[in-house]
């Protein structure tokens, strides 16, 4: 089922751009929010319950009523993609940090197609790019090689957090920087944050 909504993926993708390159093309004004897709509501609503939903610390969340609740979550926004009602950049983009917070490969890697589109749309890209390198690193983690960029932080039984296994050499600091990301060094003092402080997102 998912391959062939990563089709349709696709094929939507190809379409809002298009028609957001139309409009750009014509000289319309901005404001005349009638010639613009409208962000999808609903959708707004299941990422605000998703990021409501991490704003206890790591150790007072019941995981398995939350992997449960982000499951659901997720069956919904592929309903959405199959129906056409994800297109403009923050709905890709709302789309994409949900299934960032899925459990497997397939998961992850729709997450980064959909973060890579809402880049795609974005006039400011900060917050987009951000995400296609979290979820390339999360894909890295979950498919047990190095991360890229130094987004995902991990945390022992001891209660200890640490900077995920990253590969110092594989892109520059300037193409981290790039990405709206943290250089190593930074990483690496944020790191050293969180154990002082004994708590964090990540």
């Amino acid at each position: 089922m998912k391959k062939t909504l990563i089709k349709i993926l696709i094929y939507t993708c190809c379409i809002t751009i298009h028609d957001s390159l139309a409009d750009h093309g014509t000289g319309i004004d901005k404001a005349s929010e009638s010639r613009h897709p409208q962000e999808n509501e609903q959708l707004t609503r299941l990422f605000n319950q998703d990021q409501i939903a991490r704003k206890l610390s790591h150790d007072e969340i019941d995981w398995n009523v939350l992997n449960h609740k982000d499951k659901n979550r997720r069956e919904k926004v592929l309903k959405m993609l199959a129906e056409g009602r994800i297109k403009t950049s923050k709905d890709f983009y709302h789309a994409a940090l949900i299934f960032q917070h899925g459990n497997n490969a397939e998961d992850i890697r729709l997450a980064h197609a959909l973060t890579t589109i809402a880049a795609i749309l974005a006039e400011d890209k900060s917050k987009a790019n951000w995400l296609k390198a979290a979820t390339w690193d999360r894909l890295m983690m979950n498919l047990n090689q190095p991360q890229w960029y130094g987004t995902q932080f991990v945390k022992d039984p001891s209660g200890n957090w640490s900077l995920y296994d990253i590969d110092p050499d594989i892109i520059s600091d300037q193409q981290r920087t790039d990405w709206s990301v943290r250089v190593i060094e930074e990483s690496k003092a944020l790191e050293k944050s969180l154990n002082n402080t004994k708590e964090g997102k990540h």
